[in-house]
């Protein structure tokens, strides 16, 4: 039904469009103060009445002319009608009988009428009548034409049903198609290939069903149109105004061609310079060239860039050159897109500068290891919008590069190669503790603690004589900025090991007394359960 409903409708749309361009053009009439009155018979307009003629005014003329020609419908002969004029005017004869005068104030010199041009167009449409009538005062041949329009319209129910069973047909085909294309792609995760391959042919049938469901309905309208007199007009309207359609498609596209030929080369060259870009770039990213300014970290970032560039660019050259770019619709749907992008895009254009600048400050690289805020990890990607980190608790943190610029980053990778990155513990050990011995045992923990330098040598400074302790910095390199958190737990252990065997406290409360007993660990009470010695089973 709904299909039925449409095809009417687009049935409808070509009448109207063909009515409207079959009507003459409203333009003031040629002789003051005169109306214009059509004489139109059987939808078919024969000529247009605009001044008084002999006292008698548009509508009665029309009127007489229409009676004389009602006359001689049906066994009319369009050999015996014949033109003849004066400098008054001229008039149409049908046997030497006169059916109407046309006079010169009723030709619309500015609708650029001739006198001569409305009687041939006159006597043309009166053939066509004579035409379209002759024959038709008989019942046999309203008979006929009844029994064509009928079985036009089964043909054309008949052709809707069959293109209705290729449709699911081709329904069939395509849920097929789809699941041995989902057999074969069970391994991928992603649905969206399935999906856009579902839109294609989906698409496809579409392309291919209403164009031929509005065909089938075309000739059906314009054949039973044909078929009776009084609307035959109108299936040679529909056809014509099938033509001048066509005609406006076949004119467009060939007047395009030139255009979409300069488009096409515009985007041949941009794309040629891409991969040439592309090309120099993934070089410099592997380090087989060198290009100054650019390096391998910032080598994939212009390469995106100048690709970007040059797409805009090709996109600016090829507005002028699109069909329909100097229509106003065209330029106001530019505008529009111009201020939403405007409007929604001021936040994305600061990430997008924000990551430009980190990329080209060098201030962070990927693989380093870094501590942005209260987050610690390595750079796995810098993004346009946002910067990935990698902690070490197996989180995946992304920080909105605006963010990453407005605050300080520690990177503790960038001088490692140079000596290791320096770290540092903090203990306090009151002041009856020999200062001396408290280095010792600081650096004694430090040759304990596997993965410090040893070159630079770790180092101790005393930072702060305190009201009840003294407050000790020992400082030592890593090599591996990645470990920091396990060696310094392995190193906070080793200290304690250490203080324990020279018993010494590290205790550091606001001084009162001596405790009554050390507060030190035995020995032997290293690994009370449930710890385990390292050499234990």
């Amino acid at each position: 039904m709904r299909l039925i409903t449409l095809i009417f409708l687009f049935c409808l749309s070509l009448l109207a469009h063909a009515g409207d361009a079959s009507a003459p053009a409203s333009l003031p009439p040629a002789a003051s103060g005169a109306d214009e009155v059509p004489l139109v018979l059987n939808n078919r307009t024969i000529v247009v009445f605009r001044g008084n003629l002999l006292g008698s005014t548009p509508q009665q003329r029309k009127e007489a002319a229409e009676k004389r020609i009602r006359r001689l419908v049906g066994d009319a002969t369009p050999l015996k009608l014949s033109v003849r004029t004066n400098d008054e005017g001229g008039s149409l004869m049908y046997d030497g009988n006169p059916l109407f005068f046309i006079s010169t104030a009723d030709v619309d010199t500015l609708a650029g009428e001739t006198l001569h041009g409305d009687l041939e167009s006159a006597k043309q449409e009166l053939t066509d009548l004579f035409t379209d009538m002759r024959g038709f005062d008989k019942p046999q041949e309203w008979l006929l034409a009844i029994a064509k329009a009928v079985v036009a319209t089964l043909v054309f129910g008949l052709a809707l049903w069959l293109l209705r069973r290729v449709w699911q047909l081709w329904s069939r085909l395509v849920r097929f198609v789809l699941g041995r294309i989902i057999q074969k792609l069970n391994h991928m995760r992603s649905v969206v290939p399935v999906r856009l391959i579902k839109l294609g042919l989906r698409l496809l049938g579409y392309l291919i069903f209403w164009p031929s469901a509005l065909g089938i309905a075309y000739v059906w309208m314009s054949f039973v149109l044909r078929c009776f007199p009084y609307t035959r007009i109108w299936g040679e309207q529909l056809d014509a105004a099938m033509l001048a359609l066509a005609s406006q498609f076949a004119i467009a596209i060939l007047s395009a061609l030139p255009s979409l030929a300069v488009v096409v080369l515009i985007l041949l060259l941009t794309r040629w310079f891409v991969r040439g870009i592309n090309y120099l770039f993934v070089q410099v990213e592997s380090g087989r060239v060198q290009l100054g300014f650019f390096d391998a970290d910032t080598a994939a970032t212009t390469r995106k860039l100048l690709s970007v560039a040059a797409w805009l660019f090709a996109v600016a050259m090829i507005y002028p050159y699109l069909p329909g770019a100097n229509t106003d619709a065209f330029k106001g749907l530019s505008v529009i897109v111009g201020l939403m992008v405007s409007l929604g895009a001021s936040s994305v254009v600061g990430q997008f500068a924000s990551g430009l600048i980190l990329i080209y400050s060098r201030s962070i690289k990927v693989g380093e290891y870094v501590q942005i805020g209260d987050e610690e990890g390595t750079v796995m990607e810098i993004g346009m919008f946002a910067t990935k980190v990698h902690t070490n608790l197996r989180e995946e943190v992304s920080i909105p590069n605006s963010v990453l610029v407005s605050q300080s980053v520690k990177n503790f990778s960038r001088l490692a190669r140079g000596g290791g990155v320096i770290c540092k513990i903090v203990v306090t050990i009151g002041y009856d503790t020999p200062w001396r011995q408290v280095h010792a045992m600081l650096l004694e923990a430090a040759k304990r603690t596997p993965g410090l330098r040893q070159d630079p040598q770790p180092v101790v400074y005393q930072t702060a004589l305190s009201d009840f302790y003294v407050e000790y910095h020992l400082r030592f390199a890593l090599d591996e900025p990645r470990l920091r958190l396990q060696i310094l737990s392995e190193l906070n252990g080793n200290v304690q090991d250490v203080f324990n065997e020279y018993g010494v406290q590290i205790m550091s409360p606001n001084y009162e007394d001596d405790p009554h007993t050390p507060k030190l660990v035995k020995p032997e009470d290293f690994y009370l359960a449930p710890a385990k010695r390292p050499d234990a089973p």
